[in-house]
């Protein structure tokens, strides 16, 4: 496979900036000079390979791309979009966004202002040479080598890897006819393996994900999910009770995850709900909030920072850095940019499930291991249910591999349980906080670009294993 040349030139995946700047000029010579104009263009490329019980199942290789021309009336947005960049079908959007703005402006009153302010933040680049220039061809010699390793082991293997690529020019004309172009590229590599024994009685998994393919590193993933998979065979049950255990990053990153959902405003000012931070309060008929009140373990930080591409960002945010916890103080709640731009002045539009980062200490899981009597480590949790809003109660189960420490060391491999616990009580009784690492966070929205989705697409998430006490155990269950 490795003798297979790839036919398709890298240079057409995307459009560069002079390119995509040309059509947008092209696109704003067509349209009346007045009024808000936002016109953007974008380009997206994407190489995947899928595969199940080591034989491949897909191969793709993509490219799109998306012309869309914008006009804002009544704080309405009024949108025209195109898949075709050719003049004739150029000029037809800008003939269709202008129809429709010419029809409605008379009805804006001569001195209503209907521009938002733009933000100045710029972000790190999240772009990577070495994954742009992978192939499909690539991916598929990487599937190649691990199923074969997989069947060479008496294994199954499942999984994908995919390398994707973006690019964006948006331009913005105000009220005033001030002009400005916001120019931005993402690359994006993610890469999940599950690997399990034919008569299922093991299982593992193992993933990463990230803009440069350098940290996902394909071969690494793999052997890990064999070596854990082989040890994973033949658990032995333990009966369920509390338990000290040991969140491997995964594991942790599912479990904050299900803390972080909670802190935006949006559900319980929409909806009047109460909130474990922000909602109705019953007995006093009020809003209540905890904003500056001690959550979760006084070690944990909680933040979301644009600066550096490991956490998750884009060119252009509409914020700068977001701390949600410091300390363990509740500092910050999300703000959702479409229900709120024009309420807030602090807008942190960025929902914090999306990208973030939880710190606090610096031990490695070989050096929390050794430190502990007795404990369970936990590979994945899977599933989460909520069973109780106002106490944040969640049940699930264990997934890929659980074991048994004792006397600083792995003894054996046991039955998978169903856990039924509390972020709440469990962040606030940790024993031990490792060291951060990125964790996989797959991308699922392709044009990760414009203000209002570019949040929910990189979903880069750096989070610490964690010793917890007592953490809850209620059933076994058959399930690998």
């Amino acid at each position: 496979m490795s003798n297979v040349s790839y036919a398709l030139n890298r240079e057409d995946r995307v459009f560069n900036e002079p390119e995509a700047r040309r059509i947008i000029d092209e696109i704003v010579s067509y349209m009346s000079a007045d009024g808000r104009l936002d016109v953007q263009i974008e380009s997206w490329w994407g190489a995947g390979q899928r595969w199940a019980r080591n034989r491949a199942s897909l191969t793709s290789d993509q490219r799109e791309i998306s012309v869309s021309v914008g006009r804002i009336v009544e704080q309405v947005p009024v949108f025209a979009l195109s898949n075709q960049t050719d003049s004739e079908s150029l000029k037809g959007l800008a003939d269709h966004s202008d129809f429709y703005y010419n029809r409605w402006k008379s009805k804006i009153p001569p001195d209503r202002v209907t521009d938002t302010p733009r933000s100045n933040v710029k972000g790190a680049e999240v772009w990577s040479d070495e994954t742009f220039n992978q192939s499909v061809v690539d991916n598929a010699s990487s599937v190649e080598k691990l199923t074969r390793d997989s069947e060479d082991g008496g294994l199954l293997s499942a999984g994908y890897i995919e390398t994707t690529g973006s690019t964006s020019l948006k331009y913005y004309r105000d009220e005033w006819g001030r002009e400005t172009y916001h120019w931005g590229r993402v690359t994006q590599a993610q890469c999940s393996v599950t690997v399990r024994d034919p008569k299922g009685k093991g299982s593992s998994w193992a993933g990463n994900t990230s803009f440069d393919i350098k940290r996902v590193n394909i071969q690494e993933i793999a052997a890990l999910a064999f070596e854990k998979s082989k040890k994973s065979l033949n658990p032995v049950r333990i009966e369920p009770g509390r338990y000290q255990v040991i969140l491997e990053p995964q594991a942790s990153a599912t479990f904050t995850g299900l803390f972080m959902n909670t802190l935006s405003r949006v559900e319980p000012e929409r909806l009047g709900i109460g909130s474990m931070f922000l909602g109705l309060d019953q007995s006093i008929q009020r809003l209540r909030s905890k904003l500056g009140l001690k959550v979760i373990d006084s070690r944990l930080n909680i933040f979301h920072e644009p600066s550096d591409p490991i956490y998750g960002t884009h060119f252009a945010p509409l914020h700068g850095r977001v701390d949600y916890v410091k300390k363990g103080i509740l500092s910050a709640l999300a703000d959702d940019y479409q229900s709120h731009l024009n309420e807030v002045s602090d807008i942190h539009p960025a929902f914090p499930t999306t990208s973030y980062t939880v710190s606090g200490g610096d031990r490695s899981i070989e050096d929390m291991i050794a430190s502990t009597k007795r404990a369970v480590l936990v590979v994945r949790l899977s599933q989460p249910e909520l069973l109780d809003p106002g106490s944040m109660l969640f049940s699930g189960v264990t997934r890929d591999g659980l074991w048994l420490i004792e006397d600083g060391a792995i003894t054996k491999s046991i039955r998978n349980f169903r856990w039924t616990e509390s972020p709440l009580f469990a962040l606030n009784n940790i024993e031990e906080i490792g060291r951060e690492v990125q964790v996989f966070d797959p991308v699922t929205i392709r044009h990760p670009f414009s203000e209002g989705s570019f949040a929910r697409s990189l979903n880069n998430v750096v989070v610490p294993p964690l010793k917890i006490n007592d953490f809850s155990f209620t059933s076994t269950i058959d399930a690998i």
